[in-house]
């Protein structure tokens, strides 16, 4: 008896993290993203894409005037899915960076796009009805500390990659007046012996 109830605790506690570890995309998404895994700039761009659909389908679940469809965990699911998302994005950003990828342009738009999310989910939060959001205020906080950590990483990476640039400008430059620098001193050299 003790073993059958050990097995059937092991069957709920595999359950449990699956249900707890649960894949924010569906088919369509990960192929897309597999078929971008080397494009920095595509899968930036699909990740962010992916999660304002996150953020459309929170609006229209609360803006839904049918019963039933407002419903707080099916929002809390899409706000863990939204934070799942952002973290992946994340990862993704640190990753590329530390290849020396120019993120510079597709950092700017995860800022800015992030910047959007924050806001609509500030707006959820004043607009929530005291029961949703005691059956979602989990899910949106782990969301907008999310996406907090995310922009102020997206903007310590560009910041970061901006200097670089700079220097490497600056760099180049100098190279560039060097080399004028030199061809006309062996020249003159040249010609004085």
């Amino acid at each position: 008896m003790k073993i059958i109830i050990a097995i059937l605790l092991s069957f709920l506690c595999t359950g449990a993290q699956a249900q707890m570890h649960r894949d924010p995309l569906n088919e369509h998404e990960v192929d897309q993203l597999r078929e971008n895994a080397q494009d920095a700039k595509k899968r930036v761009d699909l990740l962010l894409a992916f999660s304002r659909d996150r953020m459309l389908a929170i609006d229209r679940l609360r803006n839904s005037t049918k019963p039933g469809l407002d419903d707080p965990s099916k929002i809390g699911i899409l706000l863990s899915d939204l934070a799942a998302l952002i973290d992946e994005l994340d990862d993704n950003l640190a990753m590329y960076s530390g290849h020396s990828e120019d993120l510079r342009r597709p950092l700017r738009h995860v800022i800015d796009v992030e910047a959007e999310l924050q806001q609509k989910l500030k707006s959820l939060s004043d607009n929530a009805t005291p029961l949703q959001k005691r059956r979602f205020a989990t899910a949106l906080e782990d969301a907008i500390d999310s996406l907090s950590t995310s922009t102020e990483s997206a903007r310590a990476t560009l910041a970061d990659q901006l200097q670089k640039k700079g220097e490497e400008k600056n760099k180049e430059k100098m190279d560039r007046q060097e080399a004028k620098q030199s061809p006309g001193t062996d020249a003159s050299d040249a010609k004085h012996r």
